[in-house]
């Protein structure tokens, strides 16, 4: 078999992973709004703060003023240092009908601290449903009861979504969108409504996660997931393992996030990730990375191939065929990272061009994260340092 038919078969099956990734994001379920409830059970929302003063007033402007009832808002000031416990006074005294600001306990040996903050809050719940989001979102209006009629209609006992990612500096825009697809990729979403779908293909994002009380109770609640950085896909996955139902969506219009703010955070947040999410994914990581590579990076690798034959060797008919191919893939991968970016995070569809760079930069920090555990040097997120 020649060089250019090689190429042509390469790029082909490029393009086949490439149209299976805009199948993927078709299907992905949506919350809808406004939601219809079979019934209104009681919820407690539980967000665990440290130092959070940047963004718990805009967290609790939206958990505050939720259009469902009935349901209370739960915050673990979780050993704040900055100005985030004088923030949260003042939202008590504002709102001491709806609100309790819970001090946090002191980290227990062997406890990730989120796990800690949000199992000590759920403790202080009356719910027959926790909530728990994380103190850099902005809820809208209606997410409670989109939450609760996604949960409902689909019988699920764990209900989890993807919100709107605020994306402002470059490092943002060229790395989150990316680390977002490699999530999607090694965790089928497809199959995460099936009630006989394996546990460890199950994907959670623990932004906001809602969760039947009783269900949570029965696991023992973050307990089960105490030393585990990346706690909301394994608890899910525990969810999973003990029969209840897990369910993914997106909710772009009820959900609104700002995970970080510069390419530091950008680093220490995602290295956290990817040195935890081994465990966590298998080999599917392995899939993932390879997966993204070839449609990311393989169309740009080939179209340069391709250039240089056009240049240095005359045009044969398999020649052409392995041109068509090579043009094709790269086409389509810069479609669907140019929609990818304008319907996903309201940026230019341009953006998608970067897209290849922007992973050659998170591969960049799976392998820094990745390197920092392995010779015993942690990774530090919220002033703690995580070695495993």
């Amino acid at each position: 078999m020649s060089v250019s038919l090689l190429l042509a078969v390469f790029a082909l099956w490029v393009v086949f992973l490439i149209v299976r990734d805009f199948q993927r994001a078709r299907r992905l379920p949506a919350l809808q709004s406004p939601p219809a409830l079979s019934s209104q059970p009681f919820v407690s929302i539980v967000i665990p703060a440290r130092n959070e003063a940047d963004n718990i007033a805009r967290c609790l402007d939206g958990a505050l003023t939720q259009r469902y009832a009935p349901y209370e808002v739960i915050v673990v000031d979780d050993g704040s240092t900055d100005a985030t416990p004088r923030i949260l006074h003042d939202y008590a005294m504002r709102f001491s009908d709806r609100l309790t600001v819970v001090t946090g306990r002191p980290l227990p040996r062997g406890w990730v601290g989120k796990c800690n903050a949000c199992l000590h809050g759920a403790h202080h719940g009356h719910g027959d449903w926790l909530l728990f989001l994380d103190a850099d979102t902005a809820p809208q209006p209606d997410l409670i009861a989109a939450l609760l009629a996604f949960a409902q209609q689909r019988h699920l006992d764990l209900v989890s979504v993807l919100p709107f990612n605020e994306l402002r500096t470059w490092s943002e825009q060229l790395v989150l969108p990316v680390f977002y697809q490699f999530a999607l990729t090694a965790f089928p979403l497809q199959r995460n409504l099936s009630a006989d779908a394996p546990a460890n293909s199950v994907l959670a994002n623990g932004q906001c996660l809602l969760v039947r009380a009783d269900a949570y109770w029965s696991l023992g609640g973050h307990e089960v997931v105490k030393d585990k950085v990346l706690e909301d896909i394994e608890f899910a996955q525990a969810m999973r393992r003990a029969g209840y139902r897990v369910g993914l969506a997106t909710a772009f219009g009820h959900l609104r996030v700002r995970m970080y703010h510069n390419l530091a955070e950008v680093v220490q947040g995602l290295g956290k990730h990817a040195a935890a999410g081994r465990r966590a994914s298998g080999w599917r990581a392995f899939w993932a990375v390879l997966r993204m590579s070839l449609t990311l990076l393989a169309p740009w690798l080939l179209g340069i191939a391709a250039l240089n034959h056009v240049v240095t060797q005359p045009l044969t008919w398999h020649g052409g065929l392995a041109l068509v191919a090579i043009v094709g893939a790269l086409a389509l991968s810069l479609g669907f990272w140019a929609q990818r970016y304008r319907q996903w995070y309201a940026l230019p569809g341009r953006m998608g061009a970067l897209a290849a760079l922007g992973w050659l930069i998170y591969l960049f920090i799976v392998v820094r994260g990745t390197l920092q555990v392995l010779f015993r040097r942690g990774v530090t997120w919220k002033e703690r340092v995580y070695s495993s």
